[in-house]
């Protein structure tokens, strides 16, 4: 699978045409190269070959589910993943977050408002739309022996990169510029997930990433429970090695 983005490319995976040539219109109105693949195993071969700076994702496709697609994503990429489905209960989007994805939008569904979730997340994970923007004026931060470097939304050790999803950067990035702030997981769905409505607030979707920014550093940094520590019914807080 090769690893690099190309930002505006986005690869709608679903079975049914009818979405795909409703969002292929939509997106294209916007200047974004759109390729389509209406079964899983097309989709991965297109991910084999290509390079995407985002993929729509249906649940529920004919041959493998899209969770299972997320799921392999993520062992070896970071590209942001929307999952589109019919799927409506919490639990599937539990799920869905749990597996990597960074947004999922439910059927029926407003074209219009796909568009601008896209562009957010164009802007937020990658700095693009329309062109390439990189925020050269942000600092790099080394925190012991990683360095975490945001215009190139990059964490290295040494001379080996750690690899993270959009959001686990995100995140890690946000608790790594503000060390010893204690933030709540309200706090933290609101920063870095842009949530602002109270019932789309779901604190597991913090404590997942957590968890994954944890295991993946414990790879790499020996006390890793002290570095990101848990506030019991509150959230979290990065503390700087002494």
């Amino acid at each position: 699978m090769k690893g690099t983005l190309q930002q505006n490319r986005i690869l709608i995976v679903d079975d049914d045409e009818r979405v795909r040539r409703l969002l292929k219109m939509y997106l294209e109105k916007e200047q974004f190269i759109i390729e389509e693949a209406s079964l899983g195993i097309q989709a991965l071969s297109k991910l084999h070959n290509g390079s995407y700076g985002l993929i729509i994702l249906d649940w529920m496709l004919p041959d493998i589910k899209g969770i299972e697609i997320c799921n392999y994503l993520r062992m070896s990429t970071s590209i942001p993943v929307m999952f589109l489905t019919a799927k409506s209960e919490e639990s599937d989007r539990i799920e869905a977050f749990k597996a990597g994805a960074d947004d999922y939008v439910m059927k029926p569904f407003s074209p219009r408002e796909v568009v601008l979730r896209i562009k957010s997340m164009m802007t937020r994970f990658t700095g693009f739309y329309g062109h390439v923007v990189q925020d050269h004026s942000a600092s790099e931060v080394l925190i012991a022996s990683i360095l975490i470097n945001p215009a190139s939304r990059t964490v290295m050790v040494k001379d080996e990169e750690i690899h993270m999803t959009p959001k686990e950067f995100d995140l890690f990035y946000h608790l790594a510029t503000h060390p010893e702030i204690a933030f709540s997981r309200q706090d933290l769905l609101r920063i870095v997930w842009k949530v602002e409505q109270e019932e789309d607030l779901d604190y597991r979707t913090v404590d997942t990433h957590v968890k994954r920014l944890r295991d993946k550093l414990s790879q790499y940094v020996s006390d890793r429970e002290d570095l990101i520590q848990t506030l019991w019914g509150y959230g979290y807080i990065l503390r700087l090695p002494h």
